[in-house]
């Protein structure tokens, strides 16, 4: 795969210093979100904070493209959040033969989310769920968007049943901003190198298929029993105003452990997730969306003795949007049991949101 990458990376910048291109065309669009959240804990175990709290997130993207003089295309773009300059940022050149991209922190081929009809969101992607500090996150593993990667994508329309085909790599090591060298300190790299792969299909008409799957080897992780790998599948099928998707994701992290280890090491996660979604009409739109996520660990003492256990953690969550021309008023309700598989830590989120796009 090395070898693919740097082929992929000196077709690019061969590409960008030979050839001369005709002028392209630039836009900035963007959104502003402003939300007021409302989280209490439900259960026995109150491991989570409560309370209210106003919110507003923004959002600019700049895009460029163009075509170059020999037929070929080029189009660039670069989302600004507030994060550091060249923080989800992506570079393409597309050919007879495919499409070659640059990301940095951008890319994502996962398909977790594939399954996904709802009308603000899923629960784990959104609010308290969606990966705070101290949230109720649900683990999927990993996405090569989280780190600098190159891409293939295989040529559209030429597979039957508009199947697409994905490949993408991280370059000597996952980084994560531009120019980035974390992955190598004194010979050391802190993080391994990272693969990932998509297929999607279309067999027949509102049927869409979607998978995917990654691996990361682990850096500085000698005698590792297991890499961090995972894959997810899906199904979605939509007819009139009705849409179903059903989803299935497995994530096996990284161990570092010995053979003997009292202290239970996680398996792997095993979830599978459904979402229902109904338009009403052009501008109003309600969903229900229910995911599961299964922790299975293991402890094996020192006279070889294994013990195993497992916490099952769930999301449902029920939204409503209405959207008035470029304005979206959304609602969502999410209740979480055994947040962050914790027994009896149960959650309960609701979000009124006002999102803007211009």
């Amino acid at each position: 795969m090395n070898k693919l990458t740097k082929i992929l990376f000196s077709a690019i910048t061969s590409v960008m210093l030979v050839t001369s291109a005709f002028a392209g065309e630039f836009a900035v669009t963007g959104g502003v979100k402003t939300t007021y959240t409302i989280l209490s804990n439900s259960g026995t175990v109150g491991t989570h904070g409560v309370g209210k709290g106003v919110g507003l997130s923004n959002e600019f993207s700049l895009t460029a493209s163009g075509e170059l003089d020999n037929g070929m295309t080029w189009s660039y773009a670069q989302d600004i959040d507030g994060a550091t300059v060249q923080d989800d940022a992506n570079l393409a050149i597309g050919t007879d033969y495919g499409t070659f991209k640059v990301c940095i922190s951008e890319c994502g081929l996962s398909t977790k989310y594939s399954f996904d009809n709802s009308a603000y969101g899923v629960g784990s992607d959104n609010g308290y769920g969606g990966g705070a500090s101290s949230g109720t996150t649900m683990q999927y593993g990993s996405n090569i968007s989280s780190y600098n990667n190159v891409q293939y994508h295989a040529p559209a329309d030429i597979l039957p049943f508009s199947l697409t085909f994905k490949a993408a790599s991280t370059v000597g090591g996952a980084g994560g901003t531009a120019n980035d060298s974390s992955h190598s300190v004194v010979g050391t790299k802190t993080v391994g190198d990272m693969t990932q792969y998509a297929v999607t299909m279309a067999p027949i008409d509102g049927l869409s298929l979607a998978a995917s799957y990654y691996i990361m080897d682990a850096a500085g992780n000698i005698g590792a029993r297991q890499e961090n790998e995972g894959g997810s599948y899906s199904a979605n099928y939509s007819m009139g105003p009705v849409s179903l998707g059903y989803g299935e994701t497995l994530h096996a992290p990284s161990q570092r452990m010995s053979t003997a280890s009292t202290t239970a090491k996680t398996n792997y996660y095993d979830n599978n997730a459904f979402s229902l979604g109904f338009a009403v009409n052009d501008a109003l739109s309600v969903s229900y969306t229910e995911e599961n996520s299964e922790k299975k660990t293991k402890a094996t003492s020192v006279a070889n003795a294994v013990t195993r256990t497992a916490v099952e953690m769930e999301i449902e969550t029920i939204d409503l949007a209405y959207t008035v021309g470029g304005m979206t008023l959304s609602v969502s309700n999410s209740e979480t049991k055994n947040a962050s598989y914790i027994e009896g830590d149960d959650v309960t989120e609701t979000i009124v949101a006002m999102s803007m796009a211009f």
